[in-house]
């Protein structure tokens, strides 16, 4: 594509309210960003407030001294440390699997794992709203792709059926999705591809640490003996840090660091990121309700927003989506919103969505108090009728 093309295609994007802009802020403590005014986000992954945290901090800085900032090299050649290795043991522990591998991101292990275990003769079926990364790293695999109607049980299995005997069968889902916050049947999921013999892959980047009795996610609260095969996730939500990781069983762990080009060819962690997760786990295993304490106030700010008149699907997670579905209406409310009550909640808009499924993705975060919870939902409700959106 040249710059003709590109620039036609910014064009359009313009026409059709989808383009994007970056927002550089000054300087962020907790829950508020500071730049030219006192910003509230409303749009963070944050979900138990522990990136601020003062006891995730100073793990950063002692991983820092003890170690240095990057680790100069992929984990095969020396950018494996003794502080990878116990973050490894500590999510694999959480989440009742034999082993983890650590990434360097959520996307590197979604599209390294994918490449690596599906090939051009095999068959995914993944749910229709999975994550941008999952579906990349399907199409990277050259597998054959299908894309079941979202938590449609049903069309599953039709889809199932009407495939070849020949290659493997792999089930790919998020556990709470990240732009509905709904939450997928995951035991039934586990049903179906125990009846197919198919390996099942769990993406539980925005459950981990706000579900499951210690913050081990969906999956950790299932009343079945079978684990998905691969739960993957991530270290950039709720545990504050960044990276990501696979927990699976001792032989999948080593297909995949031999196997895995996103991983064999990536460096390895930074030190801090590693030490800041693992504090964030120490936390999360100290105080198992934080999770608990999130959802009760997502609930709550879900209860004043339906009361307000918005027309919100049943509650599930702390991820509260606010359908406008017209692209330029959400970007006019987004932008109220900031410049006038100093609220960030950046609209979203296809491809991140369906198109006619432009939101306002709110996320509640334990950071939150209840005063602040009732300002953003009036500020809320007040912008929407004034765009005739309520």
């Amino acid at each position: 594509m040249n710059e003709i093309n590109m620039q036609q295609e910014l064009i359009r994007l313009e026409e059709e309210g989808l383009t994007r802009h970056l927002r550089p802020l000054s300087m962020c403590k907790g829950k508020y960003f500071f730049s030219k005014q006192k910003i509230l986000n409303l749009s963070s992954n944050d979900y138990l407030n522990l990136s601020g945290n003062r006891k995730v901090k100073n793990a950063a800085i002692k991983a820092i001294k003890k170690y240095k900032c990057g680790t100069g090299a992929s984990p095969l050649v020396s950018g494996y440390f003794d502080i990878h290795c116990e973050l490894e043991n500590s999510i694999a522990s959480l989440l009742g699997q034999e082993e983890c591998i650590i990434w360097g991101s959520g996307f590197l292990a979604n599209l390294g794992i994918l490449k690596a275990i599906a090939k051009r003769d095999d068959y995914i079926y993944a749910d229709k709203l999975v994550h941008a990364s999952l579906i990349d790293g399907c199409l990277l695999s050259n597998a054959n792709l299908f894309r079941y109607r979202h938590n449609d049980l049903n069309h599953l299995e039709e889809l199932i059926k009407k495939s070849p005997v020949k290659g493997k069968k792999i089930i790919v889902t998020e556990s709470v999705f990240s732009m509905d916050g709904d939450i997928a049947p995951i035991a039934n999921l586990i049903q179906i591809a125990e009846k197919y013999n198919a390996l099942f892959i769990v993406d539980e980047a925005h459950a981990l640490g706000v579900f499951g009795k210690t913050g081990g996610g969906v999956c950790q609260d299932l009343k079945t003996n079978r684990k998905p095969d691969i739960i993957v996730g991530t270290l950039s939500k709720a545990l504050g840090s960044y990276g990501g990781f696979a927990a699976c069983s001792g032989m999948i762990k080593k297909y995949l660091v031999n196997k895995a080009r996103s991983y064999i060819y990536s460096t390895g962690l930074p030190p801090a990121c590693a030490a800041t997760a693992q504090a964030s786990l120490n936390i999360i295993q100290e105080y198992p309700k934080l999770g608990v304490r999130t959802l009760k106030k997502a609930r709550l700010f879900h209860t004043i927003l339906a009361k307000a008149g918005f027309r919100m699907p049943p509650f599930n997670s702390q991820i509260i989506p606010l359908h406008i579905g017209d692209n330029t209406k959400a970007v006019k409310l987004s932008k109220i919103l900031l410049e006038r009550y100093g609220l960030l909640i950046p609209a979203i808009r296809p491809p991140t969505v369906p198109v006619g499924t432009s939101r306002l993705r709110l996320t509640v975060t334990l950071g939150h108090n209840n005063n602040e919870l009732l300002y953003m939902a009036r500020a809320i409700e007040k912008s929407a009728r004034e765009l005739n959106i309520l």
